[in-house]
């Protein structure tokens, strides 16, 4: 019988400090699924890295064949990286984890446990929120995933990461399409595979910061919202109308306050608050119309996405 084939990919961004302690950890996992029959490969993506990260895995996969080395020529962001392994190795299995420390790989066979036993597509790790992260990057989480499956009808559970295994099925629909580089997570739910969630706490990471700040965050919520974002309009319709509202209710207030109470509110005070109230709605949506166009920009072009790096 043939052996069955498994990619586990890890995209890194200057993560020098993490290489060498993931790959030790990694060869655990990798002995154990050996030993129940599998090939298991490990691809490891340099996402544009600018320290000695790319230095430090070629010299640590050194001699290891089932390590797999690919090098962006510069920073695509994670799901961007994670793709272009998708895209280049093939197997039967696919599983992603980050390089960090934060996510222990011997979670993988829990993973190929479930998907085997329920026979199904993807398994998503699904984490605990730690009493180590930031209160705002928890809320921010939180609110992104709420507002995420409310615009989409799609169910993508708080704690969702790019920890999860699936099926060459999951795998082919994901290189064949357009859209599903720029949030990998999304799509292998979107598509209605057979799936589970398994819970897990991660751990806190060690070396190195993490490079996923507020911006980043920002940029990935958004990307998600538009690629997948089916009432997204009307729901921007809403939106808009309600803070209308309640900027006419805010006004309606002054003036009430103005002449029944007697206070004596400035003039002028007024008409900065309306001018303040309008610019910022006005650049607010002025900059998500530019982001939009950009993305679309994006998908519909025929440009390349990443360019490899020879090594």
């Amino acid at each position: 019988m043939k052996k069955k084939t498994i990619n586990i990919i890890s995209a890194f961004f200057n993560e020098n400090e993490n290489i060498a302690n993931f790959i030790k950890n990694f060869e655990i996992t990798r002995f154990l699924l050996v030993k129940e029959g599998y090939i298991v490969n490990l691809i490891l993506v340099n996402d544009g890295s600018t320290d000695n990260s790319v230095q430090t895995a070629i010299k640590l996969s050194k001699n290891k064949k089932y390590i797999k080395l690919i090098s962006l020529s510069k920073n695509f962001g994670q799901q961007i990286a994670i793709f272009t392994a998708l895209e280049k190795y093939k197997a039967d299995l696919f599983g992603a984890i980050d390089l960090d420390g934060q996510q222990d790989p011997r979670l993988f066979l829990k993973m190929l446990k479930t998907l085997k036993k329920y026979k199904l597509d993807v398994v998503q790790m699904k984490k605990k929120y730690g009493n180590y992260e930031g209160g705002f990057k928890k809320i921010f989480s939180k609110f992104f995933y709420y507002i995420f499956s409310y615009l989409t009808n799609i169910d993508l559970q708080p704690g969702s990461s790019d920890f999860y295994l699936f099926t060459r099925k999951v795998r082919n629909e994901i290189i064949q399409s357009d859209i599903s580089k720029f949030f990998l997570r999304g799509f292998i739910h979107w598509t209605g595979f057979p799936k589970k969630y398994i819970e897990y706490l991660p751990s806190k990471r060690v070396l190195g910061v993490s490079k996923y700040d507020i911006y980043r965050q920002l940029d990935f919520a958004l990307t998600a919202i538009f690629l997948y974002g089916t009432k997204l309009f009307v729901k921007l319709f809403l939106l808009s109308s309600t803070i209308i509202l309640i900027s006419i209710f805010f006004i309606s207030f002054i003036i009430y306050d103005h002449f029944f109470l007697e206070s004596l509110v400035p003039g002028w005070a007024t008409i900065v608050i309306i001018i303040s109230l309008t610019g910022s709605l006005m650049i607010f949506f002025c900059c998500l119309i530019a982001f939009f166009v950009t993305k679309l920009g994006n998908i519909v072009s025929n440009k390349s996405k990443y360019t490899l790096v020879k090594l």
